[in-house]
């Protein structure tokens, strides 16, 4: 399954770069109003006012971007219609994710050096113990946006299926959040417009569409928890998706 989501990840990435390009190129606008704007002024309340702004602003496009490139990830096309109604959908949840990642990082920040200072054995346990704990709840939250695309459930309901995402295959959310990391890390090298924050957000996506076979899987009956079957589970996607390889990047029309 992990080569599958490498791959598919790839070069649905390389389809639509232009929609990517254009999310990547928003959430660079809006760091820039939140940011790089008040940076200019003397006013450290303003400059407060900015990071907060930047953050929701941050997490309402996470919210937006997933609910439009889910389409990308489910093999559906992307126009401006269904950007209208990714925008429009995903404000709500967008701040309510917003909070809960600003709380977060908040208790991180306040908790993780407190238990640090503590010292001895108990500080030592203390700061592991609610590094694991914060690890978690992230590699939990980077779920948030690709479920709630997917489900349109609640915000406690898209909490609890990220957590069950998440619980279902730990080192799967590892790995993935890497990934992330390295969209956002070979960004520079062209503007900050690829793959950037918008490519790990269309691998969350393309993540938790094949997370999401598993779970269906799970829940038929009598299904056991355990390997699950995933050449089964991926026959119809693997077919739609065909025999891509570097001769298609270059030559898409030809397939």
């Amino acid at each position: 399954m992990l080569k599958f989501f490498l791959k598919k990840s790839f070069f649905d990435g390389w389809d639509t770069m232009f929609s990517l390009a254009a999310f990547n190129a928003v959430l660079l606008a809006l760091a820039a109003v939140g940011l790089w704007l008040p940076s200019l002024t003397g006013y450290a309340w303003l400059r407060l006012a900015g990071l907060a702004f930047a953050v929701l602003a941050a997490s309402v496009w996470a919210c937006v971007a997933a609910n439009a490139l889910y389409r990308v990830a489910d093999g559906r096309s992307l126009g401006l219609d269904e950007i209208r109604g990714a925008v429009r959908d995903g404000i709500v949840p967008g701040l309510q994710y917003g909070a809960v990642v600003t709380l977060a990082v908040a208790a991180a920040s306040a908790a993780l050096p407190f238990y640090a200072s503590l010292g001895g054995a108990l500080g030592v346990f203390a700061a592991g113990l609610s590094f694991w704990l914060f690890a978690a709840l992230w590699l939990t939250l980077q779920y948030f946006p690709a479920v709630k695309a997917a489900e349109g459930k609640g915000f406690v309901e898209s909490m609890r299926l990220s957590f069950i995402a998440f619980v279902d295959a730990p080192g799967f959310a590892a790995i993935l959040a890497l990934d992330g990391l390295l969209c956002v890390a070979l960004s520079p090298v062209v503007a900050f417009l690829l793959p950037g924050f918008s490519g790990a957000i269309l691998a969350v996506c393309e993540a938790y569409r094949l997370r999401r076979l598993k779970l269906r899987w799970l829940s038929n009956a009598g299904a056991r928890p355990g390997r699950a079957p995933w050449e089964e589970l991926l026959a119809e996607d693997v077919e739609a998706f065909g025999n891509r390889g570097f001769k298609d990047l270059l030559f898409p029309w030809k397939r």
